[in-house]
């Protein structure tokens, strides 16, 4: 049964009372390997799975109240750190800063997650920097690889790894009451944040961010949602997470995939996805969530953000 914020979770309750364990006992693996379907909340989990770790309330759970549980959930813990592809692959060079960093010991947790998502963009050169941290792991360091395809892992990186294989979701079950179908794309996955604020808000925000993107004024719109140092803050974590979203959208369009969670995007007049203006568009919003409580402007940063996405979309 899933105590405190693991409800949040859908499905995969003996996974989560895996987890539970490691966090009861205190005994926690060197590396897991979280593997499954895209979309089905794995890097949630991970994300859940550090809060109830480094939970200053020590119950076992995450209480989603203190320090510790409020910065992982707003991202910007110091020691929870997810390294994700630039330009399609995960280089050796995020592997090395990520190795450099675990070197030292955490600034604020008990323990420190490295979440690596998805691992099989790894070339063969990160692969293999990432294998010599797996043998001589860390202290109060945790790795997590998140896979959708972990045939394509080297052995001996997925032997080094406890895993957990994490199944389909039934649509169905996840539904409770009127769910709108964008909303449950939205909520799944790396986005499960969303899941913490009202639907209609959400589907609002993402409409008028779309059409913005698509014929309106990028300025306008961020200073409608942050008119001032103090009013916005509260939907921020909507805003953020919506354009990564569309970031993650058009990173998987300009590789010729398919599955997307805006289809809209389908629909929008894109001729070429410049991959460097989308590496400036995700610099972008690390930096308004770095600097969201250090007084930056909202409405400048946000602006620019959404006018960078705009560019990219209207090439």
């Amino acid at each position: 049964m899933k105590t405190g914020m693991w409800r949040d979770i859908v499905g995969h309750e003996d996974l989560i009372e895996i987890l539970r364990g490691f966090v009861r006992t205190g005994k926690l693996p060197h590396a897991l390997l979280f593997s499954g379907p895209a979309g089905v909340g794995k890097t949630m989990v991970a994300r859940e799975f550090f809060m109830a770790v480094n939970c200053l309330e020590g119950t076992g759970d995450p209480c989603n109240a203190c320090r510790s549980c409020l910065k992982a959930r707003s991202r910007s813990h110091p020691d929870y750190l997810e390294v994700t592809p630039a330009n399609g692959r995960i280089l050796v060079e995020g592997i090395r800063g990520i190795i450099s960093e675990v070197s030292l010991k955490p600034f604020e947790a008990r323990t420190r997650f490295v979440v690596i998502e998805p691992a099989e963009q790894m070339n063969k050169a990160s692969a293999n920097a990432l294998l010599k941290t797996l043998e001589e792991p860390p202290d109060a360091t945790l790795i997590i690889l998140v896979s959708h395809n972990p045939s394509l892992l080297l052995p001996t990186i997925v032997s080094r790894c406890q895993v957990l294989r994490f199944a389909p979701l039934d649509a169905a079950a996840c539904m409770k009451g009127p769910v709108d179908q964008t909303f449950l794309r939205l909520t799944s996955g790396t986005l499960g944040g969303l899941k913490d604020f009202d639907q209609d808000l959400v589907l609002q925000i993402r409409a008028e961010i779309l059409q913005t993107l698509l014929e309106g004024d990028p300025v306008h719109l961020a200073k409608k949602y942050f008119p001032s140092q103090e009013k916005g803050a509260d939907i921020l974590p909507v805003v953020m997470l919506l354009a990564e979203s569309l970031i993650r959208d058009l990173l998987v369009l300009a590789g010729g995939g398919e599955a997307v969670i805006n289809e809209e995007l389908k629909g929008f007049p894109l001729r070429g996805i410049d991959l460097l203006e989308l590496e400036d568009a995700v610099t972008c919003l690390r930096g308004i969530r770095r600097g969201a409580n250090e007084n930056i402007r909202l409405s400048n940063a946000v602006g620019e953000l959404f006018m960078r996405l705009q560019q990219i979309v209207r090439a």
